[in-house]
């Protein structure tokens, strides 16, 4: 199972930590990796409607682990 990121940054601005964010697709986890990109194409395709000043510069599909096994730094 996957789960979806997007990274979003203002239009024609440098990637920096003040300019980006990181969206993290809700409907997922994904069963399969094709699922996952799908969905990041479909986020993409419909960032201007909620996010009309923003792009999105990358996207990463991860493995899905389960919130109790995750490790807090």
């Amino acid at each position: 199972m996957f789960e979806a990121f997007v990274l979003v940054c203002l239009i024609g601005t440098p990637l920096s930590d003040q300019n980006c964010t990181q969206l993290a697709d809700t409907r997922g986890p994904h069963m399969t990796l094709d699922q996952c990109l799908a969905r990041v194409y479909e986020i993409k395709q419909e960032l201007h409607l909620y996010r009309p000043n923003m792009e999105a510069r990358a996207y990463r599909c991860d493995e899905f682990t389960p919130q109790t096994e995750k490790q807090r730094t």
